[in-house]
């Protein structure tokens, strides 16, 4: 394996993670948004339980559909086209 296929898994990595967890904070900001009630006040201060394991859930289930989009086939890198040597007629 070359150190140009490492270098490049590793970016990739990171480029992911970044969109990844971007892609996340959207999605939780999108539901404080739509609920008509204060999260932070439902979960921190009236200790509802199952508030905190439905909004767990829900972003447990966009985490699975981001990483299944992350991590579906595609190019791992470019190969490198063989070198062709021409040869002169005389």
């Amino acid at each position: 394996m070359e150190w140009s296929q490492i270098l490049y898994g590793i970016i990739d990595t990171v480029i992911y993670s970044f969109v990844g967890l971007i892609v996340m904070g959207i999605g939780f900001l999108l539901i404080t948004l739509f609920t008509p009630f204060s999260i932070k006040k439902e979960i921190e201060d009236d200790q509802n339980t199952s508030l905190g394991i439905i909004i767990g859930a829900v972003i447990i289930g966009i985490s699975i559909i981001i990483a299944s989009v992350i991590s579906s086939p595609s190019n791992v890198a470019p190969k490198k086209a063989p070198v062709q040597i021409e040869q002169k007629s005389e």
